[in-house]
């Protein structure tokens, strides 16, 4: 396995200074934000020239891209918003592309409404095929994300809308720290929805007697990374795990981005050594 940070938790660092960075502090991808809160990080905001010289830098770094982490969701109750939707994952799958993804995956939450899931599951799934059809002709995966308290928020929930889509096209981005927070056993979740996944997010979290919850830089929350990564390994997941940082750290006054980065590389790697995990 491999480690990869995401720059969602960089909103003010364009990527000609992220990439080295993190490069530097041992990271071995780097997964792209993209989304008008940070800096440049929009397709239209990267052209031809700069393209070629970030895939340049990703190359001499020797940095991959694990995916591209949309700011959004994939559920609507808008046509027009859900046609935007589609043609915002071709624009952003083509970015991918000329920064030299082979398949570029794109991660964005499930969304929807909390409380009506059965009326929310059967129109995600209709969104979702069309979504299918779109990935599968310009050849790229979209990973839906469940999040804690959202209308998709735990296992047999994922399971049921992406086994109905159907499609090796829309897969799942996987954050344990959402499951984790569900009440999920972090070995059982990671062997019920590896087979479902095409991207991965690490946080952590501390969790509050009532219900509660405050996300924190990996290591010191609740969550059990050891764990985690020992299920990983087990449920033979051959690809990157991707850090997050979650903007209750990184929206704090004095927050620095540098400093969190290589917290949390110590985290990740003192869990990938107490489990036995290898890199590469």
């Amino acid at each position: 396995m491999k480690i990869a940070y995401g720059t969602y938790a960089m909103p003010d660092v364009l990527l000609e200074e992220a990439i080295p960075a993190l490069a530097d502090i041992g990271y071995d991808g780097i997964e792209i934000c993209i989304g008008n809160r940070h800096e440049d990080a929009m397709p239209a905001n990267v052209d031809a020239t700069r393209r070629e010289d970030l895939r340049g830098l990703l190359t001499g770094e020797g940095m991959g891209v694990p995916a591209l982490f949309l700011l959004g969701s994939l559920y609507t109750e808008d046509p027009a918003q859900h046609q935007a939707t589609l043609e915002h994952l071709k624009a952003c799958a083509a970015l991918g592309r000329d920064l030299g993804m082979t398949q570029p995956v794109l991660a964005m939450g499930f969304g929807g409404p909390r409380q009506d899931w059965e009326h929310g599951r059967q129109r995600l799934i209709d969104l979702l095929g069309d979504v299918a059809q779109v990935a599968q002709a310009e050849d790229f995966i979209v990973a839906g994300e469940a999040h804690a308290g959202a209308m998709i928020d735990r296992s047999e929930r994922i399971s049921s809308v992406l086994d109905a889509v159907a499609s090796p096209f829309v897969r799942f981005h996987f954050d344990i720290v959402h499951l984790f927070l569900a009440g999920e056993v972090i070995s059982e979740a990671v062997a019920r929805l590896v087979p479902y996944t095409a991207h991965t997010h690490i946080t952590d979290a501390i969790r509050n007697a009532d219900g509660s919850f405050k996300l924190v830089l990996l290591g010191q929350g609740d969550l059990d990374a050891v764990e985690y990564m020992t299920a990983m390994q087990r449920a033979g997941w051959p690809s990157y795990i991707t850090l997050e940082v979650s903007t209750m750290v990184w929206g704090q006054e004095g927050y620095d981005w540098r400093a969190a980065a290589r917290e949390s590389y110590e985290a990740i790697t003192g869990a990938f050594a107490a489990a036995g995990v290898m890199r590469g």
